[in-house]
């Protein structure tokens, strides 16, 4: 979810701002490159129909992320401020008739580079100067294209390998391998927690190395024939600094409530975790492993002291791989909590991080869509679904927040079980012509804990495969259009 306030970079691209009220929403498909270094200014392009005959707005998610028009159809200007976090953020395109999907960009720490072509071959990589801790910037332009980048290795300075393809939206379904300098493969990376490929490795030598990267179709295609277009966008982050490491917990006794921090680092193997609880003691458990971008899928499982299985959980629903579960004792006693992986599998790379605590009810709400639009004298409904994990004995209400003037919403009462609530947008037949995100919040009240929940939407992507690096946004975009002057 993306954090901070939203901010409008409202630069017009031309010198003026002439569109149809009733134009199509900007096909805005992909940017290149999509993103770049804390501190810098990124020209860049964007791809996609019919963005060369009008003029576009942009706003971004991040407030140290300004972009800017460019003096040509398509161009545009990233400016990232120098007190920017690296990590990703979304910007769309705008106009006074709509609005595009919102695109992930990223902000990276490292030097950004952008490639040159032809880099399809080892003998083209070889003409280029080595190079670490740095970002790559490429396109898959067309189908069997391939690209190959020199890096600078130093003996036993372990390298990581992360590339941001799909996590960025691009339709791809990326793959991933090292050679020596004859050409030689010996490291390959395809899928992880997601579509993206990783790979670390430990020179044995000083020296050069190269790494290839290619894709296959996503959603897949009826052949395994590499593919690529002017979407298939992609970062390559390599660098051989330290990981950070997480301190672990030794698996044992526990007392609750606890944040725990394990990996399950072989094959078949499992954590198991011992705590007291009273009968009628009721716990919320989890697991996060998916969501902090972890190999491991998850299993949860509780015994008694007899080893007896009284509940388990794999993953929490159909969009999320991390289980969680609502346990409730039922007696006084000593019981096992057991972490695994799903399909036996282990590495140092099968971090979780285990949270035991008293259950406590909690809700969350989903927009239909990402965007909306108003005309001036109508209205317009926003859907969403709330669900509910626990009883709430108070009143819950849904309310429309940071509306335009001109436009107003009467909050609803939400089902004490949750489901589906409708929200009414009106505008009045005076509104004035406006662009900008708004907001739908939940809010609880006495006599339960009394708390604020801003519904979000699912980033629109085809056939997921795991996750984005942003999966949802809590700023629906609403476009107001005015009343036709005669």
């Amino acid at each position: 979810m993306t954090d901070g306030r939203s901010v409008l970079a409202c630069l017009i691209l031309y010198s003026s701002f002439i569109t149809s009220a009733l134009a199509a929403p900007p096909g805005f498909e992909s940017l290149f490159p999509a993103g770049g270094q804390i501190g810098s200014r990124v020209e860049t392009k964007v791809s996609g129909k019919g963005l060369e005959k009008e003029t576009f707005l942009v706003w971004s998610s991040d407030p140290h992320v300004v972009v800017l028009g460019g003096d040509k159809p398509k161009k545009f200007f990233l400016n990232i401020a120098k007190d920017a976090v690296p990590g990703p953020c979304l910007i769309r395109l705008y106009n006074e008739a709509d609005a595009s999907l919102p695109r992930i960009i990223e902000v990276g720490k490292f030097e950004e580079v952008l490639e040159k072509e032809p880099n399809d071959t080892l003998a083209d990589a070889k003409m280029a100067e080595g190079k670490m801790n740095v970002t790559f910037n490429g396109v898959l332009e067309k189908a069997g294209d391939v690209d190959t980048f020199a890096i600078r290795a130093q003996k036993g300075k372990r390298i990581r390998f992360d590339l941001h393809g799909y996590a960025l939206g691009s339709p791809m379904d990326p793959a991933m391998r090292l050679l020596n300098d004859r050409g030689v493969e010996i490291a390959a990376g395809h899928d992880t927690h997601n579509l993206d490929p990783r790979i670390e490795y430990t020179p044995a030598a000083d020296g050069a190395l190269f790494v290839q990267l290619f894709a296959f179709a996503h959603p897949p295609a009826a052949d395994v024939a590499l593919k690529g277009s002017a979407n298939h966008v992609y970062r390559l982050t390599v660098t051989d600094e330290p990981k950070a490491v997480t301190a672990l917990s030794e698996p044992g006794k526990i007392t609750l409530p606890a944040v725990l921090n394990g990996c399950i680092s072989k094959a078949a193997e499992e954590d198991t975790y011992t705590f007291a609880a009273k009968k009628g003691d009721d716990l919320q458990i989890s697991v996060r492993a998916q969501r902090m971008r972890s190999l491991l899928d998850a299993t949860l499982r509780i015994e008694d002291e007899t080893g007896k299985s009284l509940q388990q959980a794999d993953d929490a629903d159909k969009d999320s791989l991390d289980p969680t579960l609502r346990w409730k004792a039922p007696k006084d006693g000593e019981f096992k909590l057991i972490v695994g992986d799903r399909f036996q599998h282990g590495s140092a790379e099968h971090l979780y991080e285990l949270t035991v605590k008293p259950f406590v009810a909690s809700l969350t709400a989903t927009l239909d869509t990402h965007a909306y639009r108003l005309e001036a004298g109508k209205s317009v409904e926003v859907k969403l679904t709330v669900k509910t994990n626990g009883t709430y004995a108070g009143k819950i209400k849904a309310q429309a927040v940071q509306l335009p003037v001109g436009v107003t919403a009467e909050s609803v009462d939400v089902p004490a079980k949750g489901g589906e609530v409708k929200l009414t947008l009106k505008a009045t037949a005076e509104v004035a012509a406006n662009q900008a995100p708004f907001a739908v919040e939940i809010v609880t009240s006495a006599p339960d804990a009394v708390e604020t929940v801003t519904a979000s939407y699912a980033i629109p992507f085809t056939e997921p495969r795991g996750d984005l690096l942003i999966m949802t946004d809590t700023h629906p975009w609403l476009t107001v259009v005015a009343k036709k002057k005669p």
